[in-house]
């Protein structure tokens, strides 16, 4: 799967303007004076987007090669972008409130590793807010390619698409949902318009 993406980000000409989503979530942002971890960067254009407003974000990803790529690319905030596996929190500053905004990434991750994931987050008590947009299982793509798990298949790549009645359900042990829709028309790219997760949470 690594190996996946290190071959994508190097070939694919990815979109470089912010998404829906990150400009959805700004408005959500207006006193915040933390730290915002766009984990699972990628290109880093939410992770630019969100510097550029004056808020102090970090982009984490696991693909090596993007990471060098970005830090090439937005010289001015190369420092913003980390490579480290996202799901362990490693990276996070415990010392200042944080926001962990979350496109399109945890659908990339296998079921042990989201728990791992949520779990850290809910002993986290510095993250204040939880911003999540996902694919699920009303997606067009769910069910293609070789499964290989409950919600998993890999088509081109690995997805595993997310229930997000259950995903609710954990968030909200330990966070106040404020926002939660499925729904399409949030990620159209191209052809695609997959019926996605938006969730919006602050801790309780």
């Amino acid at each position: 799967m690594k190996n996946y993406w290190e071959t994508y980000y190097k070939f694919s000409k990815s979109p470089i303007r912010p998404s829906k989503f990150s400009i959805f979530c700004a408005k959500y942002l207006k006193f915040f004076q933390g730290n915002i971890y766009d984990v699972g960067c990628g290109n880093g254009r939410d992770t630019v987007f969100f510097n550029k407003l004056k808020f102090k974000c970090f982009g984490i990803d696991s693909c090596k090669s993007i990471i060098l790529k970005n830090k090439k690319k937005f010289k001015i905030y190369k420092k913003s972008f980390i490579n480290r596996d996202f799901s362990n929190l490693t990276f996070l500053n415990k010392t200042k409130d944080s926001i962990i905004y979350s496109r399109f990434s945890l659908h990339s991750i296998n079921e042990k590793k989201e728990k791992t994931f949520l779990n850290k987050i809910k002993k986290s008590k510095n993250v204040k807010i939880l911003m999540i947009e996902a694919r699920t299982i009303y997606d067009e793509l769910y069910g293609k390619g070789k499964k290989i798990g409950k919600f998993e298949f890999i088509n081109s790549h690995y997805r595993r698409f997310l229930k997000p009645t259950d995903l609710k359900k954990t968030i909200s042990k330990s966070f106040k949902i404020k926002y939660y829709k499925v729904a399409k028309n949030f990620a159209k790219y191209k052809k695609e318009n997959p019926k996605v997760l938006r969730l919006i949470a602050v801790r309780k």
